[in-house]
């Protein structure tokens, strides 16, 4: 009984996906691929930078330069799509709602997992791409390149359900949040700059945001030569598990105000 339940809410969840697929593709080619160009935007800026200024903050001896930034930067946007979205996602599932068997989390999990595919496929380009170009294995620990994308997924997914009610009840906050979150992390994060580089007393204060461990630990399965002092895997796993635990109750606890107000 209990797998046949589990099988079901597989099924809702991969249907939501879907139809999430098929709304976005509606829109056109840039419903679906828009989300690659802020992405892609932000690679060639920073790639421009290293083109005609300073390198020394990147780490060009141990990844492709371009790859690099690409795991920097598709990580970050993945984890801000799966994690922000959640800020409207109850208002975005109110027709669905109306199913008895599916929830606004129901939602949440197939938008995330819809993200999840559609970053990672980005990332599989820039690895294939720099397979050819240099024509040698990109990927030293592919089990663990999967794990650690995965967890930055989940990671993500857990920050959207503890932001999920402050998000639907107070607006406002929902608004400065969004902002906030997405300009701090994206200067917080090892995105385009290597943890080894950040002097020993900026170092440890970096080290408290989980996104950081999680793009540096990626990086790390590419090249286990690749330096990440103080990086660890126990930190980005335990504050993954802390926040969706969290993130469940919280929701848990207020769904049915949640459903509450969409009727």
């Amino acid at each position: 009984m209990i797998i046949q339940k589990l099988l079901l809410q597989v099924r809702i969840v991969n249907a939501i996906a879907r139809r999430e697929l098929q709304m976005r593709a509606a829109k056109g080619p840039m419903g679906v691929l828009g989300v690659f160009v802020e992405p892609l935007l932000f690679i060639a800026i920073f790639m421009s930078f290293r083109l005609f200024g300073s390198q020394a903050s990147l780490q060009p001896d141990y990844i492709n330069p371009v790859l690099w930034m690409a795991i920097g930067f598709v990580g970050f946007f993945m984890f801000s799509e799966v994690a922000l979205k959640a800020l409207g996602g109850v208002k975005k599932s109110t027709k669905l709602t109306y199913y008895s068997r599916i929830r606004p989390i129901d939602y949440l999990l197939g938008s995330a997992i819809l993200d999840t595919q559609v970053f990672s496929l980005l990332l599989l380009a820039f690895i294939f791409s720099s397979f050819v170009y240099e024509w040698k294995p990109i990927v030293e620990e592919p089990g663990l390149a999967v794990f650690y994308f995965i967890m930055l997924s989940l990671l993500a997914f857990g920050v959207g359900l503890v932001t999920l009610i402050i998000g639907h009840r107070l607006p406002f906050v929902a608004s400065i949040a969004r902002t906030a979150v997405r300009r701090l992390l994206l200067f917080t994060s090892c995105i385009f700059f290597s943890i080894s580089t950040i002097p020993n007393i900026f170092r440890g204060w970096i080290l408290w945001n989980p996104l950081a461990h999680g793009i540096e630990l990626l990086r790390h399965s590419f090249n286990s030569d690749y330096p990440i002092p103080g990086v660890s895997a126990v930190y980005l796993i335990g504050s993954t598990l802390f926040l969706l635990g969290l993130g469940f109750f919280i929701y848990g606890n207020n769904e049915t105000l949640l459903l509450a107000d969409e009727e």
